[in-house]
Formats: C-alpha cells, structure tokens, sequence
C-alpha cells in the first residue's frame, strides 16, 4: 500500500509540527508501506525510506491552491491509494480514500480567541474535510467528543490515537545543558509556561498568578512559545504587573532549546482554557519537572493523576498550587516521579499503530 502523507505541517515547531514529525518517524519505523510525503516547502530530514514530492508553494493563497488542486493531481500520478493529514484538512475532491486528524475544535468552541483567518480557514475547510473523509483520527476522548457532538459524526468513525512525548524531552542526559540555556537566556530559577502566547491559552491569567505569589519565591517567570497578533495583551499583562522585571517573555524561542528550557524549570505551568490533548504538559514532566495545569477540556484526560489540577478562570487558586509545589520538596519529588510514569504511557509506536490500522482498513484494495 502506498500512503499519501500531506507534510505541510512537517515544517512546523508547533505542537501539530511535532505531532505530525514524531507519527511519520514511528509509522516509517513500524510500516512495512511505502509512505510518500506531499509537501509544499522542504520537509527537512526524513526517515528512511519515506520520500517525498515538494512542490513549493509559499504565499497563503498559493498554498490553498496546492492543498485543493495540486494534491488531487500528485495524488493520482503517484499512484497513492490512502491520504492521510495529520492536520486537519483534506482536498475536497480528494481522489483517493482520504484521512485526517482532527486534533481539536477550538476554533468552533472558543471563536472569541481565534483569529479571522483561522476563523475562516478552519470554519470551512474543517467541516468539509470532515465529510469528505473516510474516518477520523482524534488525540483524545474529549475531542472525539466535541467532534462527534459538533457535527453529527457517528463517534464509530473517529478513532483515538493519543499523543505521545518526544524522545528529546527526558531527565537531563547531559548534566549542565539546563545551565547553558539559563546562561543564554539569562535566567536564574524560574516557573516555565511553554506554548502560544496568545488565544485561549489564558496567560494573562498565569501572570495574574504569579504575580500573587512571585514575593514568596525566588522563581522567575518564563513564557516561551510561538507569538501572535494576541501576544500583545500578554506583554501587556506583564507590564502592568508590579513584578514586570521578573516575567521573561521568549517568543519564537529556538525548537532546539526547549529540552534544556523544560529541565531547567522548578514548575511547568499550564493555564490553557482548551486543548485537544495537551502536549506541553507531559513534555515537562518527560523532563522530570513537576506540572500545575487547568482541569479544562482534555487536560486531565492527558495529565492524569500526575499534576495538580486547578479552575481555568481562578487566578488565586492557580497562584495557590504554584506555591505550594514551590515550597514543599516533598511534594516536587512525588509529582516528578508520577509525571515520569504519567508521560511513559504514551507511546508514539502505539498512536503509529492505530493510525495504520485505520489507513490500512480504508486503503486496503477493494
């Protein structure tokens, strides 16, 4: 069988960048089908012995246009019997049976803090991706859900294949990396918040938190992750804490130096108001750091008994559990080790594995 693997996302250094890059490497790992990778820039290193076909397309519009026309066409010429997208859309005449992975609806249930174009993109390509496809991939039972009650999808069409942590996020294997990020950095100990700095990831309410708390601490407060236009409020936020000088804001930080950047921390913090799964959270405790995170939307579903679970929309409750895994090592060193178990039991072979079982069922000669 010959599988279609949409690599537009491959580029990426988001959450679905690496979804997208650690599923194709277990899937190349544990397949024994030629997988083709269909990309509209560079892909960057593959594992053997995916190959790919790139037909570069950059702008927006140009992009759109190789998503609905240019797949279609590739698709037919390479001969490919299932198309598989590990993020969210599909060609609407798609010419083969056609997979996708829906990782989350937040778009639809959080408008407020989606942007116009993604509001847009999503609001149309989403739905009609989803008819168009033959079956659904999802990362949680939450948003298998949210997806199913949404849109009237019968739920026996979506499978969950849980997300998983990739094998750069461990317990330091290099003593001092952590100290050659805080040096570039500049940072002393620190609270880390790892993710978009902006929509309905709720950081503003984190730097309400730990403004509450930073007098008892020693612990700076670091907010790494992608930027966007909303990342504004945030810098706001910052500015107007009495603490200003003691939040870091770190846009755009290197993908590179995110390992170091978890095991560095004292406290992972995660106030977001939905996910789909939530991977940040269990690649800080991958890197054996202790997790305060919301119990909204798929959260506890990923994070378990492994973190302490706090309201979304309580600064003060927030401010509480930072502080007390702040201050009490016995509680820091239960929470590493139950994070650490917590995060093995995801595994990337295993979300592979269910991802083949689906493409194969549909791909399969008739």
């Amino acid at each position: 069988m010959k599988i279609g693997f949409m690599g537009r996302s491959l580029s990426h250094t988001s959450g679905i960048g690496r979804y997208s890059r650690c599923l194709l490497n277990a899937m190349a790992r544990t397949s024994g089908h030629e997988i083709v990778v269909l990309a509209n820039k560079d892909p960057g290193p593959l594992p053997p012995p995916v190959r790919s076909i790139c037909t570069p397309r950059t702008s927006f519009p140009s992009i759109l246009f190789w998503e609905q026309f240019d797949l279609p066409r590739i698709a037919r010429c390479a001969k490919i019997d299932v198309f598989f997208n590990p993020d969210f859309t599909l060609p609407l005449r798609c010419p083969v049976p056609g997979v996708i992975t829906v990782h989350d609806i937040a778009y639809a249930l959080m408008p407020q803090y989606a942007g116009l174009r993604a509001r847009l993109y999503y609001g149309l390509f989403v739905p009609a991706s989803l008819r168009a496809a033959r079956r659904i991939i999802t990362v949680s039972q939450f948003s298998k859900r949210t997806i199913a009650d949404h849109f009237g999808i019968p739920p026996h069409t979506i499978t969950v294949a849980h997300n998983a942590v990739d094998d750069r996020f461990r317990p330091d294997p290099h003593p001092g990396d952590a100290a050659v990020i805080r040096g570039k950095y500049a940072l002393g100990p620190y609270v880390l918040y790892v993710g978009l700095l902006g929509g309905w990831k709720n950081v503003e309410c984190l730097v309400a938190a730990y403004t509450m708390i930073a007098r008892h601490t020693d612990c700076s407060l670091v907010l790494a992750g992608k930027s966007c236009p909303a990342t504004r409020r945030i810098v706001a936020a910052a500015l107007r804490s009495p603490v200003s000088r003691r939040i870091r804001i770190l846009p755009d930080v290197s993908d590179l130096d995110l390992p170091a950047l978890y095991r560095g921390a004292r406290l992972f913090a995660f106030p977001s108001l939905c996910e789909g799964f939530g991977l940040p959270p269990l690649e800080a405790m991958a890197s054996s750091v202790p997790v305060v995170c919301t119990n909204a939307t798929a959260l506890p579903e990923a994070v378990g008994d492994a973190a302490l679970l706090v309201e979304p929309a309580n600064a003060g409750i927030m401010a509480a559990a930072m502080l007390n895994v702040l201050s009490s090592r016995s509680l820091r060193d239960s929470m590493i080790h139950r994070g650490l178990a917590r995060a093995r039991l995801f595994s990337w072979d295993a979300a592979a594995a269910a991802v083949l079982a689906v493409l194969e069922a549909e791909g399969a000669p008739t």
